[in-house]
């Protein structure tokens, strides 16, 4: 059996306690190219899981985040009943294993799932560990509190956007990419996406009931658009964009306010808002209540012609 069905398999038996971008599927049918998997297996158990996406850059190779994937990084299966250091060495050991398994290659630069507390394993083999952030809502309070808890000025976007704005939550890949590329072009950002890409990601929503894609209209006109995405636990803000022309509409703030009462009504517990480091994202999504949640990011450098190279564009 390859490390893939194998994967494959744990996926199906581990599915409440994976991550949505940890799943099999979401590497299978979303991702689908130029990714492997790291297996740990003991007589006919799967210890450890580590599925990674390689990418080139010129004559370099690097494991990296594969695209709209925000997480990757090591999950393991725990013996019961283990001590706290008798966990600790365990983690040594099995993240040691995983790391003997990966290909050689010019950088890793990975955010690795929230749940990933020790990372002195990877210290000991050349990472760098960095911490970014994101804001994790708590969706146990009730819709009383988590409005109030919205900062005020959301909370006048949403009630401007409610009096002029069509709500549809429809699997309309085109329409995310429409409100994608306009948002790109108003960052002069060059749009990073491959074809079809999310296509397969909408599809991915529908074929396994895990997520919404919601659109706001002023009648046929396109104002946001934003894809959620689910596993057991969390809704996750993963992409969204804006037409140029209605940034300001507070088109955004409504299709947000919108996922995350349906997100609650599905009884998940928490909202994943996948912080951004830019300072004006960043400001916005914080308005919206959430916690400040660190997140382990791990480097390696192993090509002193990449180091020079991204030195050189500063």
């Amino acid at each position: 059996m390859t490390n893939k069905e194998h994967f494959k398999k744990f996926s199906e038996h581990q599915a409440e306690k994976l991550g949505f971008s940890m799943h099999f599927n979401w590497w299978n049918e979303v991702v689908q190219d130029s990714w492997e998997v790291a297996v740990l297996e003991k007589g006919g158990e799967i210890q450890a899981i580590w599925p990674y996406y390689l990418r080139k850059k010129g004559p370099w190779k690097m494991i990296a985040q594969a695209p709209l994937t925000p997480y990757a990084g090591p999950f393991l299966v725990y013996p019961e009943g283990q001590k706290t250091c008798s966990k600790i060495s365990y983690e040594h050991k099995q993240y040691e294993a995983l790391m003997k398994q990966l290909p050689k290659v010019a950088e890793i630069d990975l955010s690795f799932p929230m749940r990933f507390e020790n990372g002195l394993a990877f210290q000991w083999n050349a990472f760098e560990e960095r911490v970014k952030y994101t804001y994790l809502l708590n969706l146990k309070s009730d819709e009383a509190f988590l409005w109030k808890n919205l900062r005020e000025n959301v909370r006048r976007q949403i009630k401007k956007a409610e009096k002029c704005l069509r709500l549809e939550i429809a699997f309309k890949s085109e329409a995310l990419e429409t409100a994608m590329r306009s948002t790109f072009e108003q960052q002069h950002q060059p749009y990073p996406l491959a074809e079809k890409y999310l296509e397969r990601i909408i599809h991915y929503f529908e074929k396994h009931e895990c997520g919404k894609l919601y659109l706001a209209y002023e009648k046929e006109q396109l104002h946001s658009a934003i894809a959620i995405v689910y596993d057991a636990t969390t809704a996750y803000y993963l992409v969204g964009g804006s037409m140029q022309a209605h940034k300001n509409s507070g088109a955004m703030s409504l299709l947000m306010w919108q996922a995350i009462q349906d997100a609650k009504s599905r009884g998940l517990e928490y909202f994943n808002f996948e912080g951004s480091s830019i300072p004006s994202i960043e400001k916005y999504l914080r308005g919206f209540g959430g916690e400040l949640q660190p997140v382990r990011r791990l480097i390696k450098k192993g090509s002193k012609s990449l180091e020079v190279l991204k030195n050189l564009k500063g």
